[in-house]
C-alpha cells in the first residue's frame, strides 16, 4: 500500500468518526399518558357523542397525501411555513377525534382576510376516533389569511393563520 492509499483511508476513517461523534443522540422514548388521561379520552370515545368533536389540528397546506396505500394518506405533507403567491391553491387541512356514534353536520371552515369572512364552507365530521379531512381555497387577495373551524352559528373551535404575497 502506498503513502497516498494510507492517507486516504486515514482521512476517510477520521472523517467518518467524526461524523459518527456530531450526530444528536437518540431523544429517549416518551413515557405512555397516564392511566387517568387515557381513561378521561375513553370516556369520551365511548360516550361523548352529545359533547361534540374535538379538534386536534387546523393547518395550512400546500399538499396533502392522497397515495393510495402511503402511510402518510391524508395527512398533510407540505404545510404552509412562509408566506404563499397570490393565486396558489391553499388546503385548510383539518383532524378532529370523534366519539362512538358522532356525526356532526353543524362545522363549516371559514376563510378571513383580516376580519372580513370570504368563503365559508360546509363539512361534516364522522367516524370513531381520528378523523382528517381538508378544503381548498385560492386566496385572490394579497394579505392576512386566517382560517377559522366553526361550529353552530358561531362556536369558534380553532384557527391558523397565513399571508399571501402578490
Amino acid at each position: 500500500m502506498n503513502l497516498q492509499h494510507l492517507a486516504t483511508s486515514a482521512a476517510l476513517v477520521l472523517s467518518s468518526l467524526a461524523l459518527a461523534q456530531e450526530a444528536p443522540p437518540a431523544a429517549p422514548a416518551q413515557p405512555p399518558p397516564s392511566a387517568d388521561e387515557i381513561k378521561r379520552v375513553l370516556d369520551y370515545q365511548d360516550n361523548g357523542k352529545d359533547r361534540g368533536p374535538a379538534l386536534l389540528d387546523i393547518i395550512p397546506c400546500n399538499k396533502v397525501d392522497q397515495a393510495k396505500g402511503s402511510p402518510t394518506q391524508f395527512t398533510c405533507i407540505e404545510p404552509i411555513t412562509g408566506p404563499v403567491k397570490k393565486g396558489s391553491t391553499v388546503n385548510a387541512w383539518v383532524q378532529f377525534f370523534c366519539p362512538k356514534d358522532g356525526k356532526y353536520e353543524d362545522l363549516k371552515i371559514q376563510w378571513l382576510l383580516g376580519s372580513e369572512v370570504r368563503q365559508t364552507t360546509d363539512i361534516t365530521v364522522q367516524g370513531l376516533a381520528r378523523t382528517r379531512t381538508w378544503r381548498a381555497h385560492t386566496p385572490p387577495k394579497a394579505g392576512k389569511w386566517t382560517i377559522k373551524v366553526i361550529q353552530g352559528e358561531s362556536k369558534e373551535l380553532g384557527s391558523a393563520s397565513f399571508t399571501v404575497e402578490n
